[in-house]
């Protein structure tokens, strides 16, 4: 797998993704991998990229405040803001053709391109917008996602184990994978802040969408076995009620999945393309 830098300056942002491409399957598929909240595109999927088969190049782009991409006169972006920005760069390399992955907050930024666009296949991994089924759970995640922001804008240390125990209320007690984690959301603070004000905002304002939302395309969702069974439950309901969608738990695992399990989410990912094609008779 090669890997090349890409920069651009577009609209909304100057921005900055990673190009992997594969010299032995020249003319395939394309991904898109959209990241997290505070931790960039390149560390959040290289090890899953690693592992990943049927796509001839996969490209990971940081959000905005997060790794290389900057925002040019937005001081509080909101969902629709990194949605543009995403779009822009497509646009810019005419990527429109690609299959797309949204982790976390990346989910979110995914649900907003889904507005304007489709895609023949979707992943969400741990997608912060569809964490229950329940509209007072939404409620409540929102106010907690904006308390956090507030509180790691204001530098509370207590907020990074608090984060970490939000997002995955079932997970085991690991202090040594804890400081990883803690580094690595410190790295790009001010674009955490942003982040998860964002999330809270978009789950406020379209909470309604979000218990609603059905997918009119082929995807599959992931969730941690120690995350939110709540967000699981909500997969599980996808998976009923869209045409070709798989929801799949991860034994053992939680919000961090893909930095923990790069391996099983990478097969994951492949077993569904092998699906889809098998589908399309390709």
């Amino acid at each position: 797998m090669e890997k090349h830098p890409v920069n651009v300056t577009t609209t909304s942002a100057k921005q900055h993704a990673i190009l992997f491409q594969c010299p032995d399957n020249p003319g395939g598929r394309r991904l898109i991998l959209l990241h997290g909240a505070g931790i960039a595109g390149e560390l959040t999927w290289t090890y899953v990229v690693n592992y990943l088969q049927g796509w001839s190049e996969i490209l990971v782009p940081d959000l905005a405040g997060m790794g290389g991409s900057s925002f040019h006169d937005v001081e509080k972006p909101t969902a629709e803001d990194y949605a543009r920005q995403i779009s822009e760069l497509i646009e810019k390399l005419d990527w429109w053709d690609a299959d797309m992955a949204g982790y976390s907050f990346g989910g979110t930024v995914a649900a907003e391109l889904l507005k304007e666009h489709s895609f023949e296949l979707l992943f969400l991994l741990e997608p912060a917008w569809l964490a229950s089924n329940d509209p007072e759970h939404l409620q409540q995640k929102s106010a907690v996602y904006a308390d956090l922001s507030s509180r790691f804008a204001a530098d509370d240390e207590a907020a990074y184990i608090d984060f970490l125990n939000t997002v995955s209320p079932n997970r085991r007690p690991n202090n040594a994978a804890d400081r990883i984690a803690v580094k690595r959301l410190k790295t790009n603070q001010q674009g955490l802040v942003q982040a998860l004000w964002a999330v809270s905002d978009s789950l406020t304002r379209y909470e309604q969408r979000y218990l609603d939302w059905t997918a009119d395309m082929a995807g599959l969702s992931m969730v941690g076995e120690n995350s939110s069974p709540d967000m699981y439950e909500r997969q599980q309901r996808l998976e009923a009620e869209s045409s070709d969608w798989v929801a799949q738990q991860i034994r053992g695992a939680d919000h961090s999945l893909v930095f923990t399990h790069p391996k099983q989410v990478a097969r994951l990912m492949n077993d569904r393309l092998a699906m889809l094609l098998g589908e399309l008779g390709e």
